[in-house]
Order: C-alpha cells, then structure tokens, then sequence
C-alpha cells in the first residue's frame, strides 16, 4: 500500500515555486517528483533550483511517466481543457488551477474524460482549507452573527506588465478570471448556496481590453455579495460578512502567508472601534500544504471528494453571467 502519492508539475509557473513546491514537500502523504517545461533548458534549471529529482522538456513526456498520481497544472488558462484531458488519459489525476475553463461548457469535456478514465479532478481554490475560513463557516452556521444579509470583498494589486498572461485577453486575462473567482467561491462556501442573478460593471484596459477594475453583485435569494476587484490598483484584500447581530472582517482572506498569522475580527454590534471588539489570532499555516494533503488523502484513504466538477462548473458559470451583465447593463439570471 501506497504511503505517499507522488506529483508531477506542468510548466514552471511561479506559483508553482512558490506555493505549491514548498506545500508538496511539507505534505506528510505528498512527494513531488517530477517538472515539465517546453524548454529543456528551463525545465532542467527549474528542477535543480528546486531539488527536484525529473524533469520534462514536454507536457505530453511528464503526463506518460507512470510513476506519477497527480499533475498539478497551473498553465495559462486558455489551455486547461486540453492539457487536463490528456493528464487524464494518461491515467492522472489533477489539481487543475482557477478557473477551471474560460467557458462552463468545457467543464463537461474535462468531466467526461474523468468519469471515463475514474479520475479525480480538483480546481485549485487553497482558501476553503484555511482554518480561518472553516471556523468562520461554523461560527456563521451556529447563528452567532444572526441572519447573514451581506458580504462585501475587496481584492486589489497592481500588474500593468503587457507581457503578463494576467494582461492578455485571449489567455483568458482580466480580473473577474484571476480574482474575481475567489470572491464568488468563498460567497457560495459561506452560504452554502447559489446565486440567482447578478449584476456588474467594469472598466477596462484601453491596451490590454481586459477588465482591470470591476464591482459586482450576487443576489442569493435576498441576501447580497458585492464585491470590487482591480488589477490597477493597490494591494489589498478584505472580506466582510454583515449579520444582523454581528460583523466579522476577514483581514488576510486569501492569500495569506504560510509563515504569518491571520486575523479576524469579530464586530459584536456595539462599536465600530476594532479595539472595543473581539479579536482572533490564527496560527501560522500552509493552505497550499492543507489543499494537497486533501486531495492525496482522496486517493491514500479514499476520503469523500468535497469540492467537485460541478461546484467548479457553477462558479465559472457565475463568471460568464457577470460578463454578460457587463455587455447588457441589466441582471443577468443564472
């Protein structure tokens, strides 16, 4: 019987280096050994850098090694569908990074081929296995803030480089792709619903024609999620959850780091001073290393899948909506 599940890496994206590397290597059920690049040169230099014991100078080479479980592929977005499918056929299964697709119907292709072949495909999306975001869940869900009415999410940096696949149109660039999907996600995990229409507005880039400033509104039957998301601005985030008895404020909702402490802060309902009111300290952890171990515990112990392709699916269709309200300047139904 198996004791770790052994992953392999297509391209040598930087999140790759920095995230998911150092995750796989913390993951006590978890080994990484293999990285794919088009360019052998790069490929071989990636895989020295980070101790890596193979490398691909293919995607194709790396998909056939048989001693690889998992791919983990964070390629440009544009190119999910093909290069999961042939991971798939290749006997693998797949941490397949946000969004999934550009489009909702090219899930069903991705999910075909998993039904097909029995493989378990995931969309990479760490913050629901922070343990802020589980406590926060099971603090609204014991009515400790009473009825939630709203949450508001602001997600903000400032990428301006042409030659970055977040700034180019046709690899599925823009906001609403990049971040906009993370102040879905974590609306529909905290409301344990979908929305059934939304509306938006966004500028966008005279060069680039990718969204780069955006604000939304998700209507879950009454209860509202708006969101303002950039790509020209500063950097920040925060996420507030509004209940009828109290307000919680996530300070560090979604890409916090494995080496600091996260804060929220409870607003009890009498000040709107942050000292007069209650806050939590969350130990330092590695959300990536908790997505990994999560998904090699579903083949290791065969645990219940959690997040599937249709939970992956509902969110890119919220995507699409947006872009069509966009277009239309009216609410769009999901």
């Amino acid at each position: 019987m198996k004791k770790k599940i052994k992953w392999g890496i297509i391209s040598t994206a930087k999140i790759a280096e920095t995230d998911l590397i150092p995750a796989i290597k913390k993951s006590k059920n978890s080994e990484l050994v293999a990285v794919a690049s088009r360019n052998k040169d790069k490929a071989a230099k990636f895989a020295k850098k980070n101790k890596i014991k193979k490398f691909y100078d293919s995607y194709k080479k790396i998909c056939e090694d048989k001693d690889i479980d998992i791919i983990y592929n964070p390629l440009p977005n544009h190119l999910h569908v093909n290069s999961t499918v042939n991971a798939i056929k290749n006997d693998k299964h797949v941490l397949l990074e946000k969004p999934i697709t550009l489009k909702s119907e090219e899930v069903k292709i991705i999910a075909q081929a998993a039904k097909k072949n029995k493989k378990i495909v995931k969309e990479a999306f760490m913050v629901r296995h922070h343990p802020q975001w589980q406590w926060v869940k099971k603090y609204i869900n014991s009515n400790k803030i009473g009825k939630v009415n709203g949450i508001t999410t602001l997600f903000s940096y400032k990428n301006l480089d042409p030659k970055n696949i977040r700034n180019i149109k046709r690899y599925g660039g823009g906001g609403l792709y990049d971040i906009g999907c993370y102040a879905i996600v974590i609306s529909r995990y905290l409301l344990n619903k979908e929305p059934k229409k939304v509306i938006c507005e966004a500028n966008f880039d005279k060069k680039f024609k990718t969204d780069n400033l955006t604000s939304a509104i998700l209507d879950f039957n009454g209860v509202y999620s708006n969101f303002i998301i950039s790509t020209c601005s500063t950097v920040s985030q925060q996420v507030l959850i509004l209940g009828s008895k109290k307000t919680i404020c996530i300070e560090n909702p979604f890409n916090a780091k494995a080496h600091k402490e996260t804060t929220v802060v409870i607003y009890n309902g009498n000040s709107i001073y942050r000292k007069d009111n209650t806050i939590k300290i969350f130990p330092k952890v590695d959300q990536y290393e908790k997505q990994v171990t999560n998904f090699s515990n579903h083949i290791l112990k065969q645990t219940p899948i959690d997040y599937d392709l249709k939970d992956a699916q509902n969110n890119i269709k919220i995507i699409e909506s947006l872009f069509k309200s966009i277009k239309t300047k009216k609410w769009v139904k999901i």
